[in-house]
């Protein structure tokens, strides 16, 4: 879910980037556009890596000595 409102976040700066009037404003909505993409894979990674780290689900094995 943080990962989403991360990508939103940079298409949102892309959007503005393009609709800017200045260089200099369509340079910071492209740097946050950029930020936002690292928080993105930031969020992306924190989630897998706490996927990894929990212990097996009790329903697998509920499941499988149900089947019995």
């Amino acid at each position: 879910m943080e990962q989403a409102y991360w990508l939103t976040r940079k298409r949102e700066s892309l959007k503005s980037a393009e609709a800017a009037t200045s260089s200099l404003a369509r340079l910071v909505h492209y740097d946050l556009a950029g930020r936002y993409s690292l928080k993105a894979m930031s969020a992306e990674t924190v989630a897998s890596d706490l996927a990894a780290a929990l212990p097996p689900a009790i329903y697998a094995r509920n499941k499988a000595a149900s089947h019995d």
